[in-house]
C-alpha cells in the first residue's frame, strides 16, 4: 500500500459508511466481519491485508451506530403515507403570487388538500394534490410552467425533541436508501407543541416530507415505520 492511499482504517469506515446496507447490517449482527472483510479485499483488489481489514471492522463502532439507530427509531412518533401527489416548477414573476393566493383560498384546507411552497428569486415550486394541478394550471400562462411531476408521494415523518438526538435525517435517508428508495425531493416544518411554551424547555415536533415515487411509496412506508418500532 502506497503512502497516498488511505489507511486500512478509512477504507473500512468509508466501505460501511457509504453503503447503508452493510452498516445496518453490522448495527443488527447480520454481518461477519470476516465476511466483510474478504468483501472490502476483493473490493480493493488486494490492497489491504485480510487480518488488518478484520481488525479494522471489529474496531467500528457498531454499539455507537446501532444505539444511534434505536434512538431515531424511538424518536419518530408517527409515519404517513399520502399519494397522488405533484411537483410543479413555475416561473417566479410578481404576477404569479396573487394567482398562488386565490388557489390556495380555493382549497380544502380541512379535508387535507397538499399546499406545500418553496420559492427563490427566479422559480417557484408546488408540491400539490395531482386532482389540483388542473385548477392551478388554468390560472397560469403556459410559459410560466417549466416542469411537472406527477405519479408521486408524500411519505411525512413526525418526530418530537430531535435536537437530542443526533443524525435522525442521516438515518432515516440510509433506511429508504438500502430499501431501494430514492427521495426525489425533501423539506421539514417545526411546530411548537401545545403548552409546550409555558414549560422551561420548549418543545417541538418536527416534520420531514419526502416525496418519493409513487411505486415506492409502499415499501418506504414500511421501512420507516419499522424504524419506528425499533426499541432498545
Amino acid at each position: 500500500m502506497s503512502d497516498s492511499e488511505p489507511s486500512t482504517g478509512e477504507v473500512v469506515k468509508e466501505m460501511i459508511e457509504r453503503d447503508g446496507s452493510i452498516k445496518i447490517g453490522l448495527a443488527r449482527g447480520l454481518i461477519n466481519a470476516r465476511a466483510l472483510a474478504r468483501y472490502i479485499q476483493d473490493a480493493t483488489h488486494g490492497r489491504y491485508t485480510f487480518e488488518a481489514l478484520v481488525s479494522a471492522i471489529r474496531r467500528y463502532p457498531v454499539k455507537e451506530s446501532a444505539g444511534r439507530r434505536v434512538a431515531v427509531g424511538e424518536a419518530i412518533k408517527k409515519v404517513s403515507l399520502k399519494n397522488n401527489i405533484s411537483v410543479i416548477l413555475m416561473r417566479n414573476r410578481p404576477e404569479l403570487q396573487p394567482v398562488l393566493a386565490r388557489f390556495v383560498g380555493e382549497l380544502d384546507h380541512a379535508g387535507g388538500d397538499t399546499f406545500r411552497m418553496a420559492a427563490t428569486a427566479r422559480v417557484v415550486k408546488l408540491e400539490i394534490d395531482t386532482k389540483n394541478v388542473d385548477a392551478l394550471t388554468e390560472k397560469l400562462q403556459r410559459r410560466d410552467v417549466l416542469s411537472r411531476m406527477d405519479d408521486l408521494a408524500e411519505i411525512v415523518v413526525e418526530t418530537a425533541d430531535v435536537m437530542f438526538t443526533p443524525g435522525v435525517l442521516a438515518v432515516i435517508d440510509t433506511e429508504l436508501a438500502i430499501n431501494g428508495v430514492n427521495i426525489l425531493e425533501h423539506s421539514a416544518v417545526e411546530e411548537l407543541l401545545k403548552g409546550a411554551g409555558e414549560q422551561r424547555q420548549a418543545k417541538f415536533l418536527d416534520q420531514d416530507i419526502f416525496i418519493v415515487d409513487e411505486k415506492d411509496a409502499t415499501k418506504a412506508y414500511e421501512a420507516l415505520q419499522r424504524l419506528s418500532n425499533e426499541k432498545a
